[in-house]
């Protein structure tokens, strides 16, 4: 038994059930939003495990279904909830937003996939630990921007669909299937690229940066370009926005400190900037929220008409 992972597992699952509860409370949506999105993580280890056969977990995890811990399934749906909760409160373009969801978890999974698997949390297969991002295959940081896209556009596209229409909710459920086929999908021009030029297992960065590059494109104009929404996402909100910053922060410098206890900073110095600068630009983020937020409030605060008894004129006969 790992003590860490014991830690980690009890732990999680008591804030995905303080979170469950507080969804459930939101409405039924959302409550089915973040289960949905747990299953959807399970499923993509299990699945990516079963097809692919790249990498394999840790026997030291306790909570584990098949091949495919439940605490990495959970951290995936709070993560994933976390960063459509921002992206709400950052009021982009709607057309757009699963593209800001894209880039808002990628970031995370670049600064802790090099350093979990020195963690001993999981395996690849047949990759050097200097080939790809420090040892993890550019397929994977590439296969993770379109699962959340292919996640956030259904869900996303389910709650315009279901609005004013509340037994179309329960189909949120089957949603992880669907995102499933997109990330399916979405992996075979990167293979086909990979057997074009002749790359080895674990290669492939500059395919990754040319897709990320147009993600944070996209991103950025739904974030700072024309057509923006209203920033709010309060009432659809899976998981509050404290929460979603919460677990953010946490999960950056749980990582950051195994980088700097276990020496890898050292040896990777690369790695342990890219690790500070993607914690540190969570406070500008959170910054940029809370600007569009009081924004928002003040203006609807404007625009509010005053009460008639202010702006009424007395009356002559002083009624």
């Amino acid at each position: 038994m790992n003590p860490l992972f014991l830690f980690l597992e009890i732990s999680a699952t008591l804030i995905f059930i303080a979170v469950a509860a507080v969804a459930l409370r939101h409405g039924r949506l959302p409550f089915l939003e973040l289960m949905s999105a747990a299953a959807y993580g399970l499923l993509l280890e299990e699945g990516d495990q079963l097809l692919f056969q790249t990498y394999h977990y840790s026997s030291d995890w306790l909570l584990v279904i098949d091949r495919a811990p439940v605490l990495i399934g959970l951290i995936w749906a709070l993560l994933i909830a976390g960063a459509m909760r921002i992206t709400d409160a950052l009021g982009v373009n709607r057309r757009l937003a699963p593209f800001v969801d894209a880039v808002l978890v990628i970031a995370i999974d670049l600064a802790i996939d090099a350093i979990a698997i020195r963690m001993g949390m999981w395996t690849w297969r047949g990759i050097d630990p200097t080939v790809g991002w420090f040892g993890v295959p550019a397929g994977n940081f590439y296969s993770w921007l379109f699962v959340t896209f292919g996640f956030s556009l259904l869900t996303r596209g389910l709650r315009d669909w279901a609005a004013g229409r509340p037994q179309l909710e329960w189909l949120q459920l089957l949603i992880p299937g669907p995102a499933f086929a997109i990330l399916v999908a979405s992996i075979v021009p990167f293979a086909w690229l990979m057997v074009l030029t002749g790359a080895e297992a674990g290669e492939g960065l500059w395919m990754f940066a040319i897709a990320l590059a147009m993600f944070v494109a996209c991103a950025a104009r739904a974030t700072f370009g024309p057509g923006r929404s209203v920033p709010d996402g309060l009432m659809t909100a899976i998981v509050a926005l404290p929460l979603a910053f919460f677990t953010r922060l946490s999960i950056y410098g749980l990582f950051l400190l195994a980088l700097l206890a276990l020496g890898i900073g050292v040896h990777y110095p690369l790695l342990l900037v890219v690790s500070v600068v993607l914690f540190l630009a969570e406070f500008p983020l959170a910054r940029l929220v809370r600007s569009r937020l009081a924004e928002e409030a003040t203006t609807a605060t404007t625009a509010s008409p005053e009460p008639e008894s202010l702006n009424r004129e007395p009356s002559p006969t002083g009624a």
